[in-house]
């Protein structure tokens, strides 16, 4: 359709929607990848376990993939209200998912449709770019305390867990700081050079989101996120047990997580290959088959990440539709 490919309208000269050539190339690449790695492992075993799953697995395996998107956009919402903001709660909802459609797309393209539509709303960008870096960086952190999940399931290692947490609770401090930012804006002002740019950026986004970063949404905003990612780690255990697969609940979660962390620190967008790559080498570590571990990851994958890809795309195409199409008297109030 000629008004599908159209360029989204740019309301305040910052910034554009990712073109849909853009987000159909990089579900293809994405979808590829997968369809490779299946038909490279064992593609009849792989359907067979799928097949396997019974209807109140799946039920289960997206309920909790649900419940962790939930809990990410209650936190989200928490902090537009937080920052002065009263979106319409369905309405901001599918603003929220909208950007899940673009998590395999590279630059974070996901976070700046939020910002997009957020701002046909009249919300700054600046808020928006707050929100994005309190949320980032707690849910770093929250991953970080759950990967020490897998290190407590082995015997005599629970002395590991004591330095990440330390770690944790430093950097919770830290943001908090003001004094501390003060004195980090005033070591990196001037400074040029790759890592003193990088450091600008951190710095700016830091002090933006700095009332964010209050002990109240601070906290709150911490505990949230590690309830949302332990309800991924448990959809990983469920999906073991549906396939006679054994695998405790906590090493599930610690494994997801630590997983997850290592596909963040891979820079590749939505981790695809060093999350799968990683939580297969982890579950294999727990004694499980090699072809068993993949299609254990394969299935949570496809419940978690593709799950989420494919809701966000619905809820994007869904907020176009009403953008591009309903008469300006149709649309919501700004």
């Amino acid at each position: 359709m000629s008004g599908a490919s159209r360029r989204p309208v740019r309301h305040d000269g910052e910034t554009r929607l990712p073109r849909l050539t853009t987000v159909v190339a990089s579900l293809a690449i994405g979808v590829l990848l997968y369809f490779s790695l299946v038909a490279g492992i064992d593609g009849q075993r792989t359907l067979a376990a799928i097949q396997r799953m019974d209807p109140a697995g799946w039920l289960g395996i997206f309920g909790l993939s649900l419940a962790n998107y939930g809990l990410r956009f209650v936190r989200w919402h928490g902090y537009m209200r937080w920052l002065g903001h009263r979106v319409p709660l369905v309405r901001h909802l599918l603003v929220y998912l909208a950007g899940f459609a673009l998590t395999t797309t590279p630059g974070k393209a996901g976070e700046g449709v939020r910002a997009v539509y957020l701002a046909r709303r009249r919300i700054p960008y600046a808020h928006s770019v707050a929100a994005m870096f309190a949320e980032r960086l707690l849910d770093l952190l929250a991953i970080i305390a759950l990967s020490c999940l897998a290190i407590l399931s082995f015997s005599g290692y629970a002395v590991w867990v004591i330095a990440p947490l330390a770690v944790i609770a430093g950097l919770l401090a830290a943001m908090h700081n003001r004094r501390l930012l003060k004195y980090v804006q005033r070591r990196v002002e001037g400074a040029d050079g790759m890592i003193a740019g990088v450091a600008h950026v951190f710095v700016h986004a830091w002090e933006r989101a700095f009332v964010l970063l209050s002990w109240r949404p601070l906290i709150g905003g911490f505990l949230i996120g590690c309830l949302a990612w332990a309800a991924e780690g448990v959809a990983l255990y469920l999906i073991a047990d549906r396939l006679d697969i054994s695998l405790g609940v906590t090493m599930a979660v610690g494994i997801y997580a630590t997983s997850m962390l290592i596909g963040a620190l891979s820079f590749v967008p939505g981790g695809l290959g060093s999350t799968e790559a990683a939580m297969t080498i982890l579950l294999k570590l727990t004694g499980i088959a090699s072809t068993a571990a993949l299609t254990v990851v394969l299935i949570a994958r496809l419940a978690t990440l593709w799950f989420a890809v494919l809701l966000g795309l619905c809820c994007l195409v869904a907020l176009e539709i009403e953008h591009r199409w309903l008469p300006a008297h149709g649309r919501p109030s700004t």
